[in-house]
């Protein structure tokens, strides 16, 4: 058995916290909210599946807290680093090459830089307590 470390469950509060009130904004609230809560364009539709997304990490990671048992934290864990990693990749994506292809990047929004932090930590949290440290108590990461 792989314990749950007390940094891996602030983490995990951390993105609950962010998660629940981004997602429920995102699918409940009007679309005028989303040029403040979020840092390129998105329609109707795609902040709902936005919402979804965060929402489910979120979920995932309330039942975990019950956990005692790394093992059983592998699916949301692996949930968070790779959205993380997939939306840090779409903006830079967006930054680096020009409309219509990219998407264009609002870095003046205030919460893109927290979006950028957020998922910075979420990347590299992530993959550690995803791929590293359950290799010091000899359990498989994947």
């Amino acid at each position: 058995m792989v314990p749950i470390p007390r940094a891996m469950r602030l983490l995990m509060w951390i993105v609950i916290a962010v998660s629940i009130p981004e997602g429920l904004s995102l699918y409940f609230g009007p679309s005028s909210w989303y040029t403040y809560i979020w840092g390129w364009g998105l329609t109707e539709m795609t902040a709902r599946f936005t919402a979804g997304v965060y929402l489910s990490i979120a979920f995932g990671f309330l039942i975990g807290q019950r956990q005692s048992d790394w093992e059983k934290l592998k699916i949301p864990m692996a949930m968070l680093w790779s959205f993380a990693l997939i939306a840090l990749l779409a903006a830079a994506w967006g930054l680096a090459v020009p409309p219509p292809t990219g998407t264009v990047v609002h870095l003046e929004r205030p919460f893109m830089w927290v979006w950028i932090f957020l998922y910075a930590v979420s990347i590299v949290g992530g993959i550690y307590y995803h791929i590293v440290y359950p290799r010091k108590f000899g359990a498989k990461p994947w």
